[in-house]
């Protein structure tokens, strides 16, 4: 069984930009976003039986650090993947996915100086390589007829 042939393409592609979605979404993140609104309220609080109150400004705080926490593991995950693709394989996926604003393919072309036809072979081995250092690979199912 080789491993390389039985990948489907279309879906690993896909599961690779999820992840480099994930990464812009982590990265544009901002504080202010899960920060909550303080309001003058004047409201008893009374105890659950849970062991705890939270106010509002405490769930706050603790879905921030929930929040931090994942990005952290996401991005120290997706940098091993990232560092073992090539200088240039890195500064395609670079402007091509992770810019503020992506650029379009033959732009990226241009800027790396290569032909259209080196840069979507590039850009399938890089996605080939980040695929699999992040371990989402998707395989092509393999159906027996009995």
């Amino acid at each position: 069984m080789n491993l390389l042939s039985d990948i489907d393409g279309k879906a690993t592609q896909e599961a690779v930009e999820k992840e480099l979605r994930q990464y812009r979404t982590y990265q544009l993140t901002t504080p202010e976003d899960l920060l909550p609104t303080i309001t003058p309220k004047y409201t008893l609080d009374m105890p659950s039986f849970g062991g705890g109150v939270h106010s509002k400004v405490e769930s706050a705080a603790i879905k921030n650090i929930e929040h931090y926490r994942e990005a952290e593991k996401f991005f120290r995950r997706f940098d091993r993947a990232f560092y073992k693709l090539s200088k240039k394989e890195r500064q395609l996926i670079v402007m091509a996915y992770l810019e503020e604003v992506p650029r379009y393919n033959y732009e990226v072309a241009n800027e790396l100086s290569v032909a259209e036809r080196t840069y979507y072979r590039m850009k399938q081995k890089a996605m080939y390589t980040l695929a699999l250092a992040l371990g989402v690979v998707v395989y092509e199912e393999v159906v027996k007829s009995s």
